[in-house]
């Protein structure tokens, strides 16, 4: 989910900061050179300008806030929470000083100290909307769903027009798996602010969830053409040409995306499903292992690589993969297919029954599935 996230609280701390008493004329003008500075986004000159201005003014919250905002936006959190809590200490009402300091702790990580944050700032301003937004967040961040879409609801009850709301509810409900609901989140979202990348790929993945792959498609490319860095926009770029039967594209898309960040996980599981589907196996291997060394926890990549390794012949492997996929997810109908087809390899039907019979049972509603596993499951009655 890479996106922007401090850009409204650059402002909205640059404006509140304009009532600044800066206690000189020297820190007066290198807190303003600083604020011109963010304003033209220039974070290494308004950290050089604010650090000077906090020098000579040690005791002005304001220019602590913004030095801190600065310190956030560029990328330096543990920074950021010392200047933000010497500004809190300082002007211990000010909602916006504590509303940064949460900022600054949940992207150090520290959630606790975020949630007792964000907290004080909603006692000191119920309706602050950056609060109830920011919170949220965090709630989606640590996978809390149900939490992130109650606050984020708030949020948008209060204001229906701010973007960060709209997209951060739309991939809570995505990560609820409520993909219809999340839908219409990005679309006002993306009224609201056409050029964000973490909407346009939330709503690509609403497509992908409905199974709307050219859709889908589009707007990654959207995202790309926006910013043509955007490594999760990649990825989601050559999920869809694999879907779609366009390997090749695939994988130059996943490459590039690789050099850039060499340690996405999704990028070196979809690059093994194009290698496999060009039937580059040992490649494809290695980079579904490695997916799976970066993330224990994703089943595509053990059933992808119990795939490859089936296709390559070497069964006894592949029957491994997929087993220890099950260990992460027991009732993924999906991995017991796959293992019911290894052992109609292996010429062992009563295992091949036996794992397919299980896939029937944990189809749900999924009627295509349903149906491959039917049809299986009859060739070794």
């Amino acid at each position: 989910m890479s996106r922007s996230p401090f850009l409204a609280l650059f402002i909205f701390a640059a404006v509140a900061a304009m009532f600044a008493s800066c206690g000189g004329s020297q820190a007066l003008n290198d807190y303003n050179l600083g604020i011109d500075a963010l304003e033209r986004g220039d974070t290494t000159a308004a950290l050089t300008h604010f650090d000077a201005a906090a020098k000579q003014s040690p005791n002005d919250p304001d220019i602590r806030i913004d030095y801190g905002v600065a310190l956030l936006g560029a990328g330096h959190p543990g920074r950021a929470v010392a200047e933000l809590e010497k500004a809190t200490s300082l002007a211990p009402d000010n909602a916006v000083a504590h509303l940064d300091l949460a900022e600054a702790y949940k992207a150090a990580k520290d959630y606790t100290s975020a949630r007792k944050e964000y907290q004080q700032t909603l006692r000191l301003s119920p309706n602050l909307i950056q609060a109830l937004s920011g919170l949220g967040e965090m709630h989606l961040q640590q996978g809390e769903y149900d939490e992130a879409i109650s606050l984020l609801l708030q949020a948008a009850r209060v204001n229906p027009d701010y973007a960060p709301t709209q997209f951060h509810l739309g991939w809570a409900y995505l990560g609820a798996r409520r993909p219809n609901d999340a839908a219409p989140c990005f679309q006002h979202g993306l009224t609201l602010d056409q050029r964000s990348g973490y909407g346009r790929r939330g709503l690509a993945e609403t497509y992908l969830a409905r199974g709307l792959v050219r859709d889908a498609f589009a707007e990654f490319q959207k995202a790309l053409s926006v910013d043509s860095t955007d490594v999760d926009a990649m990825v989601g770029a050559g999920t869809c040409q694999n879907k779609l039967g366009m390997p090749g594209a695939a994988e130059s898309v996943l490459r590039r995306a690789l050099a850039q960040k060499p340690d996405q996980a999704a990028a070196h599981r979809e690059l093994g499903a194009a290698l496999g589907a060009r039937a580059q196996y040992p490649e494809a291997v290695a980079h579904y292992r490695t997916a799976i060394q970066l993330d224990p926890d994703d089943v595509d990549a053990y059933l992808g690589l119990g795939g490859v390794l089936e296709k390559a012949g070497q069964l006894p492997d592949a029957e491994d993969a997929l087993k220890a996929g099950l260990e992460h997810a027991p009732r993924d109908a999906r991995l017991h297919y796959r293992l019911g087809l290894v052992y109609i390899d292996m010429n062992d039907r009563d295992r091949a029954r036996t794992f397919l019979e299980t896939a029937l049972d944990e189809c749900g509603d999924d009627r295509s599935l349903r149906a491959t596993v039917q049809s299986a499951l009859d060739s070794v009655k």
